[in-house]
């Protein structure tokens, strides 16, 4: 079996498990603690993603392009990486703590707050980046279904009511320190570097390089997990769990993104190297391929959404199945946005990519202000797609100047037809199930790859590069 196949399969096969386990204890947390209890996790994770950004400083995507270009297990950046993220990690804890004491008199959320920011310390460790670097998507896959599994453990061995809400993020802290080890393991199999940490020297230089993309990073961040400290902070908790349901949902469905990028991630950096002439033509390709199947999935979530989420959560997250269909449009956008985005990095335009999605948040924060007549569990979706709208906007043009790549125009389409085929589809739902589903799952594939001008020539590459 060719690589790329091998990559996607290990690749899908992980991260839908790892996914699997998170949906299993994502609903059995909420039904064993209710929506108010979910807020206050909710908030506490979105502290921990803040501090993340700061404590990565962009510095794995950095170290991925680096290790993909250049093909070499480059000991010296493996070292400036982990130890400027372990620098930054004790800063960020730090700082982190302090800040959610004096602003946050809620005892409860401070400890769960506290917790997760501690499991900054086994990320640093992390080793993800450089296999991703090197194609080893199997070790990749182990490690996030590892970690992910003991997580799930901890959470069902620990957390039975309310009063062990401590227990989930020690259970998280549990599970990316054993990701962490067993990267590390693999990694001593096929390196003799010993475990030491870089000059200071060092430190600056490669956090220096990493500041554009940390800057990107900040921004992207700030923006999603915004509406769970809002919610969880300024609203009620119970609304910020609601919400926090629906979108651990769409991070579900978001195992094709990351399968995505894992992959075209280094295949662009390794092309912008070595292949330029061929790049546009990939791009476009992708672009093609790409909308067709999240769009499909886009389908079939939404008419699948009031089924489910009742089934899964319990009645008391039935609110959350509107809150997910309404999230359906980001999870699209994000997906897309995945191309323009990693063939940014990928050609280092990393300014280009922070300007756009500076844009783009500049959107979100205007439209989360203006005083339109809907609850914000609802608003705060919209302005995440906006946010990506915008941003996609941007890249595209940014990407049109260097590679001449002309598929906006054709997304929109692709895009629009999605929205008419949904609403058919929905109507059909109620009166004709069986119509309904045969219509999303047979039929509206053909449509959207017509409409997304996926050519025989599309077909034949992927037959080639997947048999």
């Amino acid at each position: 079996m060719k690589q790329l196949p091998k990559n996607i399969i290990s690749l899908t096969t992980a991260d839908i498990a790892s996914r699997l386990l998170g949906f299993v204890s994502l609903a059995y947390l909420a039904q064993t603690l209710g929506p108010s209890s979910m807020g206050v996790l909710a908030v506490g994770m979105a502290v921990f993603a803040y501090g993340a950004i700061f404590a990565d400083a962009g510095l794995p995507i950095l170290g991925t392009r680096t290790v993909a270009a250049q093909q070499t297990t480059h000991r010296m950046v493996i070292r400036e990486i982990r130890s400027a993220r372990l620098l930054l990690s004790m800063v960020s804890i730090f700082v982190g703590c302090v800040i959610f004491f004096v602003l946050e008199k809620r005892s409860h959320i401070q400890t769960i707050t506290c917790i997760y920011l501690l499991t900054l310390l086994p990320s640093a460790l992390l080793l993800d980046w450089f296999f991703q670097g090197i194609s080893d998507m199997i070790t990749l896959s182990k490690a996030r279904v590892l970690g992910m599994a003991i997580y799930l453990v901890a959470v069902l061995s620990f957390v039975r009511e309310g009063a062990h809400l401590a227990w989930v993020p020690a259970a998280w802290f549990l599970g990316v320190a054993a990701q962490a080890w067993y990267l590390w393991t693999a990694y001593k199999k096929i390196s003799s570097d010993v475990v030491r940490f870089s000059e200071p020297s060092g430190i600056l230089k490669v956090i220096q390089q990493g500041i554009p993309l940390g800057v990107a990073t900040l921004i992207s961040q700030v923006v999603i997990q915004f509406p769970l400290i809002y919610l969880g902070l300024f609203d009620k908790t119970e609304n910020a769990g609601l919400y926090n349901v629906a979108f651990r949902v769409i991070v579900l469905l978001l195992v094709v993104d990351r399968v995505f990028y894992t992959i075209f991630f280094p295949a662009i950096s390794r092309s912008f190297r070595e292949d330029r002439q061929k790049l546009p033509q990939k791009v476009e390709r992708t672009i093609k391929l790409i909308s067709t199947g999240v769009l499909y999935i886009a389908i079939l979530s939404i008419l699948a959404g009031d089924t489910l989420f009742p089934l899964f959560f319990g009645q008391a997250f039935e609110q959350s199945s509107m809150i997910f269909q309404t999230l359906i449009v980001y999870f699209i956008l994000t997906v897309l946005n995945s191309i323009f985005s990693f063939t940014l990095i990928g050609i280092e335009r990393e300014k280009a990519y922070t300007r756009s999605l500076m844009i783009g948040a500049i959107g979100f924060f205007a439209f989360m202000s203006l005083p339109i007549p809907l609850p914000s569990t609802l608003l705060a979706p919209l302005a995440l797609a906006l946010f990506q709208a915008l941003s996609m906007i941007v890249m595209s043009r940014e990407l049109q100047d260097t590679l001449a790549i002309s598929s906006f125009g054709r997304i929109l389409l692709t895009i629009v037809i999605t929205v008419a085929l949904t609403a058919v589809l929905s109507a059909w739902a109620n009166n004709s199930p069986v119509i309904a589903t045969v219509g999303a799952v047979i039929i509206s594939p053909f449509i959207l790859a017509w409409s997304a001008g996926v050519n025989q020539e599309d077909i034949t590459f992927l037959k080639k590069a997947i048999l």
